[in-house]
């Protein structure tokens, strides 16, 4: 276990005594927090000091605004402007991770839906035959959409933790799932076959690479 997730895992114990007022308060800014140019366990120790301060203001009769002040945004700001910003190493480290993470993830979603129609529906002409599993042009251009869509959204809604903008978000997720399957479908032209062997291997060393990485950035 990285020295971020053991930390995470004793905030998470310590934030059971917060009540759920604080404990909102605290939830809405460890979001904002993710967004932020710092390493994950910088954020967690923002979130430990916080988690602090709010437990003691619980047992005065305080509330979250009476040690924060009314503005928590510009509270973390204010915060976020003291902690270390990652460097160029942590930032490659950290990005190579996620994105390999989350290739996994789709990689997953892919080859469930693509398996599923080469079982059932291996007389189509895109499908092929089981267990080989057909890649197209269309595959290609939405994994690398969903990459890029991905890192957005997150950061969306990272930032919007303070605001009333998530109905907003949630329509761009509808267009975004929109777009990529007008893509999927218009870019069907068939690049080849891969095995389904080599497709669940290369999931996994998505995963594991991932986790290599994230290893790596948390020293």
């Amino acid at each position: 276990m990285t020295r971020t997730k053991q930390l995470m895992r004793e905030n998470n114990a310590f934030e059971r005594a917060l009540s759920p007022e604080f404990n909102q308060v605290l939830t809405d800014m460890v979001v904002y927090l993710r967004s932020a140019p710092v390493s994950e366990y910088n954020q967690e120790l923002v979130r430990r000091d916080i988690g602090r301060m709010f437990l003691d203001a619980q047992r005065r009769g305080d509330s979250p605004a009476d040690v924060i002040g009314e503005d928590y945004r510009q509270f973390c700001d204010q915060v976020l402007a003291e902690v270390p910003r990652l460097t160029v190493r942590e930032r490659v480290l950290d990005s190579l991770s996620t994105s390999l993470v989350c290739l996994g993830a789709w990689g997953v979603i892919w080859l469930v839906n693509r398996g599923v129609r080469g079982m059932f529906f291996s007389d189509s002409a895109i499908t092929g035959g089981w267990p080989d599993i057909p890649v197209t042009v269309g595959d290609l251009l939405v994994t690398v959409l969903i990459l890029a869509a991905a890192g957005y959204l997150f950061h969306a809604f990272s930032r919007a933790a303070f605001s009333n903008a998530y109905a907003g978000l949630f329509f761009k997720v509808f267009l975004i799932l929109a777009a990529l399957l007008v893509v999927g479908w218009v870019f069907d032209s068939l690049l080849g076959y891969l095995h389904f062997g080599i497709v669940l291997a290369g999931i996994a060393l998505c995963f594991v690479l991932g986790k290599v990485l994230e290893h790596l950035a948390d020293r």
